[in-house]
């Protein structure tokens, strides 16, 4: 008697496996999830620039009883609702980038850096609505930014261990003054947000400022940047000294970021505050974290073999 033997379940499409189910694919939606993260601090500036942070003027709602702007004529809330949008494209994009990584049969560290950057979105989501339902307190449109800082660091590891970046072996010493530099520059972009919660850009007519001197705390932010700047310069010129090829190519990165962002600073400040300038001060922002984290985590961070399962 014939012993009938299931059918094998039907392969997934070869365009889905494309898709999600090779490294390469792994790799591009981690990539495409970073970049995402850093169009949405441009966006957000575009809303605060524009005095549009309370174009919806509530949430989850755009307004009472509508999701979408109500008045199409209303510029102010057609972009706001334009950068809550952004969000649901994230959302995807770190949904795919799981996704990927379960297809992918990607280690399980990976696995879950891209879970963990899916629960940061919805939270990063949460922070916005109560910035506006507190009609922008700048403590909580600070925090906004921040998250997304975190977000953009988390997700330049990610992009760093699908790539197979190896990580330097650095010396101790090398390795804590990295650290030290990473935590410093992240003090100096919070100061930066407590310039901005001082400065005029509130984000819409009549919001609350945090009512500190803008010149003491802006001078209190260039010094934080001007010590995150000498720091990267002694990681350079010990990595170099060490033979440190890749460390020391990292750090120059950083250090050319830096500089950058540091001329785009004084010239916004310098000049009154032109629109342009400020975009891309917090274009800046993005670059910035995404240099410092790959410095950070391929310096500091021991040799780790990379295991299925």
């Amino acid at each position: 008697m014939d012993v009938l033997t299931p059918p094998a379940p039907p392969a997934a499409p070869a365009r889905t496996r494309h898709w999600f189910a090779s490294r390469c694919a792994f790799a591009a939606w981690a990539l495409a999830s970073l970049v995402g993260n850093i169009v949405i601090v441009v966006s957000g500036a575009v809303v605060r620039l524009t005095a549009s942070g309370l174009g919806c003027p509530t949430w989850p709602q755009c307004s009472a009883g509508s999701y979408v702007p109500r008045n199409a004529a209303n510029h102010h809330s057609l972009i706001e609702f334009g950068n809550r949008m952004i969000t649901f494209v994230l959302i995807f994009l770190a949904v795919a980038t799981v996704v990927s990584a379960i297809r992918s049969r990607a280690p399980r560290h990976e696995r879950w850096l891209s879970w963990a950057a899916l629960a940061g979105i919805p939270l990063q989501g949460v922070v916005g609505g109560i910035s506006v339902l507190t009609k922008l307190n700048p403590w909580v449109v600070a925090l906004h930014l921040l998250l997304s800082v975190a977000l953009i660091a988390l997700l330049t590891r990610l992009v760093m261990l699908t790539r197979a970046v190896q990580p330097a072996d650095a010396p101790v010493s090398l390795r804590r003054l990295v650290s030290l530099l990473f935590w410093v520059l992240m003090v100096a972009i919070w100061l930066g947000t407590v310039v901005t919660g001082a400065g005029p850009n509130s984000g819409s007519v009549g919001a609350a400022r945090n009512h500190l001197d803008i010149l003491t705390v802006a001078r209190i932010h260039a010094l934080s940047v001007w010590v995150a700047v000498g720091l990267t310069g002694i990681v350079l010129l010990r990595a170099r000294r060490r033979g440190q090829a890749r460390a020391a190519r990292w750090a120059s990165w950083l250090l050319a970021a830096e500089l950058l962002q540091g001329v785009i600073g004084y010239a916004q400040y310098f000049l009154g505050l032109p629109t342009w300038l400020v975009i891309c001060h917090m274009a800046g922002i993005g670059v910035v974290v995404v240099a410092a984290a790959w410095l950070w985590f391929g310096v500091s961070r021991p040799r780790r073999v990379s295991v299925p399962g």
